[in-house]
């Protein structure tokens, strides 16, 4: 399975992912994931593009010498 999805349908796409051991590539994930109960891999992955480099590109390209870099993520630690 691969695609977005809402955070209403996460945990049952997931748990199909897992019951059938079918991969499930999604951009998003909620901030808690439940490990699957059976014991078997999780077979759910988030699929984000790295921004660093980004943000040094534009850093210096704009010749900045000091930036607050503000950062929010919904995978948790």
């Amino acid at each position: 399975m691969l695609g977005a999805v809402s955070p209403d349908s996460f945990d049952t796409l997931h748990s199909y992912s897992n019951t059938f051991q079918m991969p499930f590539v999604t951009p998003w994930f909620p901030e808690k994931v439940l490990t699957p109960s059976s014991g078997f891999l999780d077979f759910a992955i988030s699929m984000r593009p790295d921004y660093y480099q980004a943000i040094i590109d534009t850093v210096r390209y704009y010749g900045w010498d000091r930036i607050i870099y503000m950062y929010d993520s919904h995978d948790g630690k």
